[in-house]
């Protein structure tokens, strides 16, 4: 299939030369007379590229370019500016708006068809970058969210059949048993699926630097109060309020407080899942060269040279019981504002995970 191509130029005779030429390079190409039916046939055709003149009629090309940059759909399409206007101004508004290139007029045959063909090629390697990285996380999750989502899974399946079966042959008690496994199931499916999500979220961020700046502008201000009342909250869920000892210092943080608090979390969830109640769960923060630093340390099972290594470099091949998605998604989210996670742990003793975050 031909690349589509939008030609946006009120001089008819310029508008037609650039179709000819185009097409004879074997282009599909759609041409307007102004900024405003031009923007129209760009949201309706969704072409692989745009060449658009400046001063138009209507509409010019920079509120063209303004328009498709707002509009999701089209936000990324190569756009590139047909023009005579060639002071410095001129061509600082436009980049600024996100013009990929220029082609000054009068141009050549030559100009135009390289500077088109290299947009485009641009455009694919753009593209085949973006679906290698799916294909790779794909490939990453795929195995073992199938493998972890089975247990609960084979639960759900076969204690809702037995119940389908034997229903009017059991006792009430027995009814209540099972429906409380289904239901303990369906939870743990619950825990793997909002794990899964929150992974492919925090890969999405890690590859929109826009977002990603705005985000390192926010702060968590007060870490003690904020770390305190995560570790409340996380304790009380898993009703081992007197397993917990805090000793906190305080600190504003360069990083948003959500992300910190989404991170602390995982790791304080895997803290009381992986420990026995009674056992003690020691929670501390210092400051250390600008950074603050947060141990989580447990009394549980405890982790192998290889767990830990399958968590620092998550690994689809990795044949390690658990999902282990949690210390994933919590050192992804720490490292995109240039924190750090580190793992010691030793089977049958238990595990100390250090966040290590930017203060401010």
């Amino acid at each position: 299939m031909s690349e589509k191509i939008t030609v946006i130029e009120d001089n008819e005779d310029v508008r037609n030369n650039v179709k000819e030429i185009l097409e004879t390079e074997g282009y599909e190409v759609s041409l307007a007379e102004n900024g405003e039916i031009g923007l129209e046939m760009i949201r309706r055709t969704q072409p692989h590229l745009v060449i658009c003149d400046i001063m138009m009629p209507e509409m010019d090309g920079y509120e063209v370019l303004e328009n498709m940059r707002k509009n999701p759909a089209i936000a990324s399409t190569p756009f590139i500016f047909l023009t005579a206007k060639t002071s410095k101004g001129d061509l600082s508004r436009g980049m600024e708006l996100g013009a990929d290139d220029y082609i000054m007029k009068p141009f050549t045959i030559d100009e135009l068809v390289s500077r088109v063909k290299m947009r485009l090629e641009r455009r694919k390697e753009v593209l085949e970058r973006s679906e290698q990285k799916l294909k790779n996380i794909t490939e990453q999750l795929g195995l073992p969210v199938t493998k972890e989502i089975s247990t609960p899974l084979k639960t759900i399946n076969a204690m809702s059949e037995l119940i389908m079966m034997e229903h009017f042959n059991m006792e009430k008690s027995e009814l209540v048993e099972f429906v409380s496994l289904i239901n303990k199931a369906g939870l743990e499916l619950r825990d793997i699926v909002g794990k899964t999500v929150n992974y492919y979220q925090i890969e999405k961020l890690s590859n929109d630097e826009e977002s990603l700046s705005a985000l390192k502008e926010q702060v968590t201000q007060g870490s003690k109060e904020v770390i305190s009342m995560i570790v409340s909250q996380i304790a009380s869920e898993n009703q081992r309020s007197s397993d917990v000892m805090n000793s906190l210092e305080e600190a504003d943080l360069a990083i948003p407080q959500d992300y910190f608090a989404q991170a602390l979390k995982e790791v304080l969830n895997n803290a009381f899942k992986y420990s026995t109640k009674g056992s003690m769960i020691k929670v501390l923060s210092g400051i250390d060269s600008n950074r603050l630093k947060v141990k989580i340390t447990d009394e549980g099972m405890g982790m192998s040279d290889d767990q830990i290594a399958n968590i620092q470099a998550f690994s689809s091949t990795s044949e390690s019981s658990g999902l282990g998605l949690g210390l994933i998604n919590a050192k992804k989210i720490i490292e995109l504002f240039n924190g750090s996670i580190s793992i010691s742990s030793k089977k049958g003793i238990g595990t100390t995970v250090q966040i290590s975050v930017p203060t401010i």
